[in-house]
């Protein structure tokens, strides 16, 4: 992000995760967050069952909702596959909404072939879910519930990244493109004025090194590290998913800057064992472990 350079300055070291806030020992059920997570396709089912995975190991509740529930084997695939959940249908998508700390939206929904098809006009979550086309199906879902719910902590990923209309960007908003998708959102470059950015928090993904931008602040934060193992298929889903999860207690900034830093280290915690040649479930499984020796670290 080379119009970044004169504004970055480097988040520093969480290595002992001492400015975030953390669970107590004596909190109660739903003390400790409920999450939301709305994703998967016909095509992709795994991106949203790894995200909701992951977010189960640090809410007490982890909601899941794919849009194409209308597909009976996919809801069943889901049901079958996600035990550490409640799996939840368009009827009570918004129930769930309102009653959810965060809602991570994205992992593995479906894009548009083309942006400029044309889509429906509708009033419910049930009408939504009867689109055939499931990039359209994404387009409306994203936008009506954005429109709907904008004062929610949403973090927006993937598919519902690629459909976003910035008109619906709040400050309430984390965003996680790689770079790819944030030159698609922006053809004509992100705002080199950074006091003209959309609303939100942005995490920019960008050939290894994180950058993260507020609307809150001037400045550009740099998160750099990890190693060449995080380029596969899944990761990025992992990361949206562990900035979901510190930001049940974490403001967005924070939540980024520690999100970004905990997968870097639990992916080199995997190189040093076997390289780059772990899995995205062998990193899904290291983060909870890494985040644990780190606050063991405070704790002492």
């Amino acid at each position: 992000m080379t119009s970044f350079n004169e504004h970055v300055v480097s988040v520093g070291d969480f290595s002992d995760l001492n400015l975030l806030n953390k669970e107590t020992k004596h909190s109660h059920k739903g003390d400790n967050g409920k999450v939301l997570v709305i994703a998967g396709s016909s095509l992709f089912h795994s991106p949203g069952l790894w995200a909701a995975e992951l977010l189960a190991h640090f809410a007490d509740l982890v909601f899941f909702y794919s849009p194409h529930h209308n597909n009976r084997e996919l809801l069943m695939k889901t049901k079958k596959n996600f035990f550490n959940g409640i799996v939840v249908t368009a009827q009570d998508l918004d129930w769930y909404i309102q009653e959810s700390d965060v809602i991570l939206m994205g992992p593995g929904l479906m894009r548009r072939k083309n942006n400029t098809d044309t889509t429906p006009n509708v009033s419910t979550t049930i009408q939504i879910e009867a689109i055939e086309d499931e990039g359209v199906l994404t387009h409306v879902l994203t936008n009506y519930l954005l429109s709907r719910y904008p004062e929610k902590k949403w973090i927006l990923d993937a598919g519902a990244l690629q459909e976003l209309e910035l008109e619906h960007c709040s400050a309430s908003m984390i965003y996680t493109p790689h770079k790819g998708e944030l030159n698609r959102l922006f053809p004509l470059g992100f705002p080199d004025d950074l006091k003209q950015a959309p609303l939100g928090t942005w995490l920019i993904k960008d050939n290894g090194i994180d950058y993260i931008k507020s609307s809150a602040i001037a400045e550009v934060w740099k998160s750099d590290g990890g190693n060449e193992g995080l380029t596969k298929g899944g990761t990025g889903d992992l990361l949206a998913a562990l900035v979901a999860a510190l930001h049940i207690r974490n403001p967005p900034l924070l939540a980024c800057a520690a999100g970004s830093y905990v997968i870097k280290q639990a992916a080199d915690v995997l190189y040093q064992r076997v390289g780059p040649y772990y899995t995205t479930t062998e990193l899904l499984n290291a983060i909870p472990e890494v985040v644990w020796s780190l606050a063991s670290k405070t704790q002492g």
